[in-house]
């Protein structure tokens, strides 16, 4: 379960992100919903890369 975690808070932090993002711009239905759907995904996926890239010193 702990293996998830950065996958986890890459998603909230892209969800976050989207929501801010949708505010901003006031977007509306095509472009809110890619928004929603990608920025979730690549930023879970950047936040696990990052934490499996750093070494681990423990």
């Amino acid at each position: 379960m702990k293996d998830y975690l950065p996958d986890a808070a890459g998603a909230l932090a892209g969800l976050l992100v989207a929501f801010l993002i949708s505010g901003l711009l006031m977007l509306s239905e095509t472009p809110q919903l890619v928004l929603f759907a990608l920025l979730p995904a690549v930023g879970g996926a950047v936040v696990e890369r990052v934490c499996h890239r750093r070494p681990n010193n423990s």
